[in-house]
């Protein structure tokens, strides 16, 4: 209701003025009959602004605010006429006043509802097309980003066969180095180190350019779970985030293919939470698919330690 009162005050207000004004002009200019004498009747005019401006029910009341200025100047001379032409002459300007802030308020109402109903339409359209640019502008962005990381991203497939083919080489330095890229590659990180199991103790076997001040033993709280699993064990379960504490981010089990007796374990200490999806894990699974014969292919009694340089002593 608190909403209605200021434009019932501003039309109650427009009413006043407006009749109010056509009196004064009617006593000062005129004569006095409601402009009886003009055609059209300028009392017109209130009803057709009001019906234009505001509708039906704001005319309706400025054409019965006319009716009654109009029987109460304009009733005087009937004498004159026949009693039926008098009639006629009084009830026809209202009639027609009435029925103009009728058609002409309803067609206002239906105009106004119409824009409104387009207003909206149109907030609609621009907010979904503010979306819509948004997202083009975020899929341009993932996609240049795509482009920089596809053409300087060292895993290409002539980059992975030419460090693959460096495994094959007599010097074991030579060979190290490889074996260090290619997880490189695989993990997404350099910050890894690769322990290989001597009895139930593991030891650093091979580390990434990062990971020089990494543990060189693996705790064994670590150790055993490592050892009882063969998932991989990462900070996504609540339950491996201690036994990872201080370490990194995912343990990788090296199981044995034949034996299935795990022979190391690939730990990475530092990855992004979000590489940390269902697709990445199961790639890092594989990891120790392949991983776990190049360990198992070596000195098995010899549990080195290893130099900075990513050797072992």
């Amino acid at each position: 209701m608190t909403g209605r009162i200021p434009r019932i005050a501003r039309v109650a207000a427009e009413l006043a003025v407006g009749f109010g004004a056509l009196v004064v002009i009617d006593r000062v200019v005129g004569h006095g009959n409601a402009f009886a004498d003009i055609q059209p009747n300028p009392l017109w005019l209130p009803v057709l602004v009001m019906a234009l401006a505001y509708g039906t029910l704001p005319a309706l009341a400025a054409a019965a605010i006319a009716s009654g200025l109009w029987l109460l100047h304009a009733g005087s001379g009937g004498g004159e006429r026949d009693y039926l032409d008098h009639l006629l002459h009084l009830s026809l300007p209202p009639l027609l006043w009435f029925v103009a802030a009728v058609i002409i308020g309803e067609v206002t109402i239906l105009r106004v509802g119409r824009y409104r109903l387009l207003d909206r339409r149109a907030g609609i359209a621009q907010r979904n097309v503010a979306r819509l640019t948004d997202a083009f502008h975020r899929l341009a962005r993932t996609n240049r980003a795509l482009q920089v990381e596809v053409a300087t991203d060292a895993r290409t497939l002539g980059h992975i066969v030419a460090t693959a083919t460096r495994l094959s080489a007599i010097e074991p330095t030579e060979r190290r180095a490889a074996l260090a890229s290619l997880i490189a590659m695989a993990a997404r990180s350099e910050d890894f180190t690769c322990y290989r199991f001597a009895g139930a103790e593991a030891r650093a076997w091979l580390r990434g350019a990062t990971a020089m001040t990494r543990p060189d033993i693996l705790p064994d709280a670590l150790a055993m779970q490592v050892l009882r699993r063969s998932e991989p064990i990462h900070v996504g379960h609540r339950t491996d985030r201690v036994v990872l504490d201080g370490m990194g981010v995912i343990a990788i089990p090296l199981i044995e293919r034949d034996g299935g007796s795990v022979v190391g374990c690939l730990v990475i200490h530092s990855l992004p939470f979000a590489a940390l999806g269902a697709n990445a894990l199961a790639e890092m699974a594989e990891m120790g698919g392949w991983l776990a014969p190049l360990i198992a292919a070596r000195e098995r009694n010899a549990a080195t330690m290893v130099a900075p340089s990513g050797r072992a002593a």
